[in-house]
């Protein structure tokens, strides 16, 4: 996801109708081609503050890397003015999106978002959302689900555009999750890759568990390869990723200044949720 979302052209706007013409078009510009817009958007302003914004995504396609027009979704110029803004609330729903063919169900809340507005040296009017701090901190929760059997789906599609960068197509990947305790899941994947040349079947596995102090640990880490040389190049992933069992990840302390999580929720069932609660 881009770090920079292009809204138009400068200035940046003044009422509550202009912002909501604006996401709509950034709405159309994210989904494939003939797909007919159907969100809700409503925004209030408060001079460059936005007194709120809640998105109704329910029937939002997420178009796919190759369909995104990335002059219609980011500034192209260089940033030459910005001006500090902050999201007092933010709703989005989504009952459901659809994330490279995964019905994903989402339902988040935030206050005190802090964002900039950009001005490009092409007239180009750009949002970048800027780091909270500990003056600042994020509050609200997050609440997503998706199919299990769609998962994934999901995974791949958000995670498409990095692993292009890297030169790393994928074809296929199947992702399985079993909850082994309340706050403990058995993660395996199945996936056909290719890089360059080299093209071969991947698989791999572990166990991550989450405990009061929201510490993750992860156990059980296994990545391998039937294929011989990317059975090798694996070997060195494998080692770096290795590093982390039965390591404990204190989310705390590795999440940004101003992003305290309060508790973290995980059920497998025919959907996989979770959700995450903010102080």
């Amino acid at each position: 996801m881009a770090e920079t979302i292009l809204l138009g052209h400068a200035p940046r706007p003044t009422s509550g109708a202009q912002l909501e013409k604006r996401i709509r078009t950034l709405v159309v510009a994210a989904e494939p081609a003939g797909i007919a817009c159907t969100s809700v958007i409503d925004a209030e302003l408060d001079g460059p503050d936005v007194q709120h914004l809640h998105l109704d995504l329910t029937g939002f396609h997420l178009a796919g890397e190759h369909d995104r027009d990335r002059a219609r979704l980011e500034p192209q110029g260089a940033t030459v003015s910005s001006e500090d803004a902050v999201l007092r609330e933010l709703r989005v729903r989504a009952d459901p999106m659809h994330v490279s063919g995964a019905a994903v169900r989402l339902d988040a809340q935030l206050t005190g978002v802090p964002f900039r507005w950009l001005e490009t040296d092409n007239g180009e009017l750009g949002v970048e959302l800027a780091q909270p701090d500990e003056d600042r901190p994020l509050h609200g929760h997050v609440r997503v689900a998706v199919p299990k059997a769609q998962l994934g789906e999901a995974v791949l599609g958000l995670a498409e555009s990095a692993l292009l960068e890297r030169g790393i197509t994928v074809s296929r990947f199947d992702l399985d999750v079993e909850q082994t305790g309340p706050r403990q899941l058995r993660v395996v994947l199945h996936a056909k890759v290719r890089k360059g040349f080299l093209g071969a079947q991947v698989t791999g596995s572990a166990t991550a568990s989450i405990d009061d102090a929201m510490g993750v640990t992860l156990s059980g880490i296994e990545l391998e390869s039937g294929n011989p040389l990317v059975a090798a190049l694996l070997g060195a992933v494998r080692g770096k990723i290795e590093r982390f069992e039965g390591r404990r990840v204190d989310l705390a302390s590795e999440l940004p200044p101003g992003i305290r999580v309060a508790d973290v929720q995980v059920e497998v069932g025919d959907d996989v949720m979770i959700e995450a609660r903010l102080l």
